[in-house]
């Protein structure tokens, strides 16, 4: 017996991030008069049902009919079985650079689009040179990154363009972090901190690999040129201390601007990301603390280490086995800061070069509570929903694509400011 499509599956919905991903497909499927069908996957029936029942008691509701698909990463039959069942497919099951490969192959082959989570360099890269030709032919979209990384850095810098009134030369991204009487216990699941290991193990061989194709850096296309200081500084235009970003950010904002350069007629937007705190001996400790994550990760057994006692790498911030408290999501904070310069006045062509210097400034914020399963999951699961009702605001033709990309047209970034995951604020616009 043929069974039915469902509209949306998400795999991998025992994980930390696909348990906190099912109280947002339950309402958005419904939501402005939706009725989409959905269902979970993953290789465990067992836990499967639990994580339903568990979902069911927070939300005192009845998910008894949500069907189950079994699927493993290691059966590829059964993927493919999977990829059948629906129409997009809802990955959270990292490290991508592990898994990913095979489930992203699975939904090509069966015509289904793919929405992901992931924040590891490589593996983006790796994305769109093997992937982007074939999911194009089958009219399939592949859409990375659709979670805290990066929607409001790379889609929240489209949003920003909406804002400009004007055209944008440079942004400097200031990424900042805290929590507040979160009480004791993990902040983030430990999920995330095995895959953060994996995306700093693989970005560092991302970065060698880099080194080796392109020794010299690229000349600039556009001026002014855009130049920030990576080394430790006190920051003049937001407060606080700032020091390089060690992320997947600037890789796929970048990958969005040379998407609108190439389709939408568009001038580049020049990108820097820095790391921002208000506290100069905290930004030293997570300096420090980076500097270990980097030695360790160049190890096999440095990496073992990491992920088994993540805690003592952690400061307790992430513990092995333990959910965090609903206090503790409730109480983490997340924000980037973007400040821009660019002209008042539009050029008709792309390739235009101004012939006086920047006149127009703009900063403003997107800050997020409960940033890891918040803007996380709510950007997952609005991403899949986007790629079915909204489709002709999408790239005329499938492929693999960043959240700036695929959704600056779409409401995705409205339904995040409405269901209060992110708050955005013009904090000041002036002339230069």
């Amino acid at each position: 017996m043929d069974l039915p499509t469902l509209d949306l599956l998400l795999f991998g919905a025992t994980g930390t991030s696909g348990f906190f991903c099912i109280p947002y497909l339950y309402k958005l499927t419904k939501e402005n008069g939706r009725n989409l069908t959905w269902g979970v996957s993953g290789r465990s029936e067992n836990k499967l049902r639990e994580t339903l029942k568990e979902t069911e008691k927070q939300m005192g509701i009845d998910l008894s009919h949500i069907p189950i698909v079994i699927a493993d990463v290691s059966d590829r039959e059964s993927l493919k079985k999977m990829a059948e069942r629906t129409r997009v497919l809802i990955n959270c099951c990292g490290p991508y650079a592990k898994y990913g490969y095979p489930v992203v192959e699975a939904c090509i082959a069966a015509g289904t689009h793919h929405v992901d989570i992931t924040a590891e360099p490589e593996y983006i890269e790796t994305m769109y040179t093997k992937y982007h030709a074939p999911a194009q032919e089958k009219g399939v979209y592949i859409v990375m990154c659709c979670g805290v990384d990066t929607i409001p850095s790379d889609l929240g810098l489209v949003y920003l363009e909406q804002q400009f009134d004007g055209v944008l030369n440079s942004v400097v991204a200031y990424f900042e972090g805290w929590y507040e009487d979160v009480g004791p216990g993990p902040i983030v699941g430990c999920g995330t901190w095995n895959s953060l290991v994996h995306a700093l193990y693989h970005g560092t061989r991302y970065s060698r690999l880099k080194k080796r194709m392109f020794p010299q850096p690229k000349p600039a296309t556009f001026l002014p040129e855009l130049k920030v200081k990576y080394t430790l500084h006190r920051n003049r235009k937001i407060g606080g201390w700032s020091l390089f970003y060690f992320t997947a950010d600037k890789v796929v904002m970048r990958k969005t601007q040379e998407y609108l350069y190439e389709n939408e007629n568009k001038r580049p937007v020049q990108i820097e990301t820095l790391s921002n705190d208000k506290s100069f001996l905290r930004l030293i400790v997570i300096f420090f603390a980076i500097i270990v994550w980097l030695l360790f990760v160049q190890f096999r057994c440095g990496r073992n280490l990491m992920i088994n006692y993540p805690a003592i790498f952690t400061f307790g911030l992430f513990r092995k086995g333990q959910f965090p408290s609903e206090r503790a999501l409730q109480n983490t904070f997340y924000r980037v800061t973007f400040y821009g310069e660019g002209w008042k006045e539009k050029l008709p062509n792309k390739n235009d070069q101004y012939d006086k210097p920047p006149n127009k400034n703009i900063l403003a914020s997107f800050t997020a509570r409960n940033p890891a399963y918040g803007v996380t999951c709510l950007g997952i699961v609005g991403s899949a929903i986007a790629i079915l009702t909204e489709k002709d605001k999408l790239p005329s033709k499938g492929g693999v694509y960043s959240t700036g990309s695929a959704f600056g047209k779409t409401s995705l970034m409205k339904t995040l400011i409405d269901h209060k995951t992110l708050e955005f604020e013009i904090l000041k616009s002036n002339d230069l």
